[in-house]
């Protein structure tokens, strides 16, 4: 399993629009840093989407796909860095958050 492709992907609903607009705004003003962080540590694909399909709901996937489990690991340390940093500096999000963590069984891409 070590050398199977690790993906994660979460669901971020948010009550409202404008939640959902703060959430994008502290993406473009934090999030490069933490993707070359990731990339160091093994992340191969980083996607942030804003699901359509869900009428009236405000909600967003992420998409994380890593090299293998060493790389997982490495980068969940930098994911809870990065979100101690987050909450320290009191920025407040209003969130549910879905977590899916999966290993690739086939990839027809």
């Amino acid at each position: 399993m070590n050398d199977a492709v690790i993906t994660s992907y979460t669901l971020i609903d948010f009550p409202t629009e404008s939640d959902l607009t703060a959430f994008f705004v502290f993406v473009e003003q934090n999030y490069d840093q933490l993707a070359r962080d990731l990339r160091d540590n093994g992340m191969l694909k980083f996607y942030i989407t804003r699901v359509f399909n869900k009428d009236g709901k405000f909600t967003v996937g992420n998409w994380l796909e890593y090299k293998n489990q060493d790389s997982y690991v490495a980068c969940d340390q930098v994911w809870k860095t990065f979100m101690a940093e987050v909450y320290s500096r009191n920025t407040s999000v209003t969130a549910k958050i879905a977590p899916h963590r999966g290993i690739v069984q086939y990839d027809y891409s």
